[in-house]
């Protein structure tokens, strides 16, 4: 029987994929976490601890496995510990016999303008593809979080500042990338490829306000500003001036083409049309 694996079981997307898989009747799934004692218990699920901070622990925790999904950490900074991670990660899938490994990357993440939030997965693309192991890369768009995130800097009067020009986002959920994951580990693909993971349709922040004045019944409207100035509104809203230079640095990304355009592969690998935005 096909032992499979989720790294990150504990977080938010782990758990979406162990419980798709669980829902799509796989019986032998094992969750991989720092913190084995916080998954739920179900006859057919093992949870496993695993820290790629211990590359130790890896390969004991990939025993008898067959396939991985390997969600990113959220190990970010300068010094390249999150790629440290991952290549431990895909170091000890290799030592250990899995035969196929399925990444959660990015958009994008070769040629991206948002080169600081993509280099450690492209970085992790290049190992798998220097690997031995068959592989499915996902990238993702931005998750919905984010155009909530977006709103939520409106006005009374419904009015959000952004800098992101023209651009557009083909934002998606945590539950549709959990669902391209579970298919791609499961259905016995031994090769290699990639899927851009997006919604059905990239929207401008304009086409942003008018879904969300459509789903929350009340007016919503884009206001186009500069970078600096986005991140004086933001500090004086109360962000901390480092995060808001991190979502300008997003929005300037986006102006650029960073999360655009929709693509159809998540239709091609799930056979399931890609839902709409809900906000």
């Amino acid at each position: 029987m096909t032992k499979i694996a989720v790294s990150g079981a504990s977080g938010k997307l782990g758990q979406l994929v162990v419980a798709t898989l669980l829902e799509r009747g796989v019986h032998d799934v094992v969750a991989l976490s720092r913190s084995p004692e916080r998954i739920a218990g179900d006859e057919r699920l093992k949870s496993r601890f695993a820290d790629f901070d211990e590359p130790q622990s890896l390969e004991a925790a990939l025993a008898d496995v067959s396939r991985l999904v390997l969600i990113s950490t959220d190990a970010l900074g300068a010094d390249g510990w999150r790629v440290r991670q991952h290549r431990a990660a895909v170091a000890a899938a290799e030592r250990a016999g899995v035969e196929h490994v399925v990444y959660t990357s990015m958009l994008h993440a070769d040629v991206s303008p948002l080169k600081m939030m993509v280099a450690d997965h492209w970085a992790t693309e290049v190992a798998l593809a220097e690997s031995g192991l068959g592989h499915t890369v996902l990238r993702h768009a931005f998750y919905d979080d984010l155009a909530v995130g977006i709103l939520a800097r409106a006005d009374e009067g419904g009015s959000f500042p952004h800098a992101a020009g023209a651009g557009r986002v083909a934002y998606v959920s945590r539950r549709q990338c959990a669902l391209a994951a579970a298919v791609a580990v499961s259905e016995g693909f031994v090769g290699r490829r990639r899927f851009d993971i997006t919604g059905p349709s990239a929207l401008t922040m304009d086409e942003l306000a008018e879904v969300a004045g459509r789903q929350r019944g009340r007016p919503y409207w884009a206001e186009a500003v500069s970078r600096e100035e986005l991140v004086a509104r933001l500090v004086s809203g109360g962000m901390l001036k480092m995060q808001a230079q991190v979502m300008a640095m997003i929005d300037v990304g986006i102006e650029a083409g960073a999360m655009e355009p929709a693509s159809g592969d998540f239709l091609k690998l799930t056979g399931e049309e890609a839902p709409g935005l809900v906000v």
